[in-house]
């Protein structure tokens, strides 16, 4: 099956992204919107780089698994997922929700490394406006993540011989979940994995089944 995603480039108030929509007609609630947040290694301003690892690269294989609108944004070089980068991502999603009419109540937020820190730090943000997380070998701050994301779904996922972001971060924040009261949080380790995680992480076709089986508690 072959994907094509649509190329769009930055506007006063957006960053470059790359867009996937499902072909055929949508559901009567609108599509799930996911969007992915790519590493420091796919920062710039051609708005394609970001799509050739991680999710994006899983998306063109198995396009069946991800029944829904899917947003990958780029980082300029030399920054980084936070302050007004997170929130012309946050613009970026008010966009694509009136363009598309998506699911409100199915926005999904996903990343790997710097976009796993990303993810977190949206997610601490703005918690009331994901479904669910799903961060990949990001680092974040406990504290905020125990007070920000008591509710929230998260699935975090991390290799125990990450030599660039050590899977104790991973550990901390499961700890976070926990002593903030967070019950629907999951934590997969991957023995002998470095720190592209995200090989396996997105590889893993039980997550797109979680991720899409969530929905935003009101």
């Amino acid at each position: 099956m072959s994907v094509r995603f649509r190329y769009r480039k930055a506007a006063f108030d957006t960053l470059p992204y790359a867009l996937y929509v499902p072909d055929g007609k949508a559901p009567r609630e609108g599509w799930p919107l996911v969007v992915f947040l790519h590493g420091s290694g796919e920062r710039g301003s051609d708005g394609r780089k970001q799509t050739t690892v991680g999710l994006p690269k899983h998306l063109k294989q198995h396009p069946e698994r991800w029944p829904g609108v899917v947003a990958m944004p780029q980082c300029p070089e030399g920054l980084r997922w936070e302050g007004f980068v997170l929130e012309s991502v946050y613009r970026l999603i008010g966009r694509l929700e009136r363009e598309f009419r998506t699911d409100p109540d199915r926005l999904y937020l996903t990343g790997l490394s710097m976009g796993g820190h990303g993810t977190w730090t949206m997610a601490c943000l703005y918690p009331d406006r994901f479904a669910a997380i799903a961060p990949m070998c990001g680092a974040a701050d406990p504290f905020r993540v125990m007070f920000s994301l008591q509710h929230l779904p998260v699935w975090n996922f991390h290799g125990t011989d990450d030599g660039v972001v050590p899977v104790e971060f991973s550990r901390v924040l499961r700890q976070a979940l926990e002593k903030g009261g967070n019950k629907t949080h999951r934590f997969t380790e991957y023995d002998e994995v470095g720190h592209a995680v995200w090989d396996k992480g997105y590889a893993n076709e039980e997550l797109p089944r979680w991720i899409f089986a969530q929905r935003r508690k009101r």
